[in-house]
């Protein structure tokens, strides 16, 4: 399906906004072409408004924050890349991911990381002031970092998320919160978006099972129990009155669905947002 088809489909199952994912079109046209990126990021400018749908939120480029190979370096500068096409198309927010590196994760490593990553988030302040796009900092899975020499994932947990973020001490650096990540780092959802507080500027939700690298991204209430506390989210964002917007990560639910079942897909997905915004603006 062409990208105009689908937020065609979107807008008429009764979404309001897309999240724009950077890290599946990194390949579609040379980034630093100011001229070419703008006109991509307008045609789908175009795109969305005939649609009726707002773009509310992205996702950044996968990259290396630490390598110093060319790839790397060229990966970083692809996130500078995406914060312009996101001030083009008026999303306040793009998320992207912290990073590591193999150690044993005692004090000096950890300490090491948040200050590698630190440091890389701070250079791109100057980028996200001359666009008005803030960074939110996702809480990445351990399994991961153990695939990468690394115990646990930093800033997997809202403790270092919190550490992190108030260490770069400006308003367009926050935080998102990804439901199944945290699901499978066996954390409290309710106590750590609490904790993060008005530091958590985006949300993924998506349902997931825990155990090495499941990372499901479906729908909530997708899986067999123990699924996603999902009234441990809702009573976290409503205790923040977190503003929204109020986004799905659940790309894998809908992958196989045939062209003839797409729309009642999109509107059960829909219903699930609704009631689960229902519960966070519950009294």
């Amino acid at each position: 399906m062409t990208e105009p088809a689908l937020m065609a489909a979107l807008a008429k199952a009764g979404f309001d906004g897309i999240d724009l994912p950077f890290y599946m079109h990194v390949d579609e046209l040379d980034w630093s072409d100011e001229v070419a990126a703008g006109a991509w990021a307008d045609q789908r400018a175009d795109w969305a408004r005939e649609a009726g749908l707002d773009w509310v939120q992205a996702h950044g480029p996968f990259f290396d924050m630490f390598g110093e190979d060319e790839a790397a370096q060229r990966s970083r500068q692809m996130c500078r890349h995406a914060i312009r096409a996101c001030g083009r198309l008026g999303i306040p927010w793009m998320v992207l991911h912290p990073d590591i590196f193999p150690g044993p994760f005692d004090a000096a490593h950890v300490k090491a990381m948040h200050d590698g990553n630190a440091a890389f988030f701070r250079s791109l302040i100057d980028d996200c002031e001359k666009h008005n796009v803030g960074i939110a900092i996702e809480n990445i899975y351990d399994h991961y970092a153990q695939t990468r020499g690394c115990q646990r994932y930093f800033a997997g947990i809202p403790q270092e998320q919190c550490a992190l973020i108030d260490a770069l001490d400006h308003p367009l650096m926050g935080a998102c919160w990804d439901t199944g990540h945290a699901h499978m780092n066996l954390l409290d959802q309710r106590a750590g978006i609490v904790m993060l507080g008005n530091r958590l500027k985006a949300i993924h939700i998506q349902e997931t099972r825990t155990g090495e690298d499941r990372d499901d991204h479906v729908l909530p209430f997708a899986i067999e129990n123990p699924g996603v506390d999902w009234d441990g989210v809702t009573a976290g964002l409503r205790e923040i009155n977190f503003p929204g917007p109020f986004t799905f990560e659940t790309h894998s639910a809908l992958q196989r669905v045939p062209a003839e079942l797409l729309d009642s897909a999109l509107s059960y997905n829909l219903a699930v947002g609704r009631y689960l915004v229902g519960e966070i603006t519950k009294p």
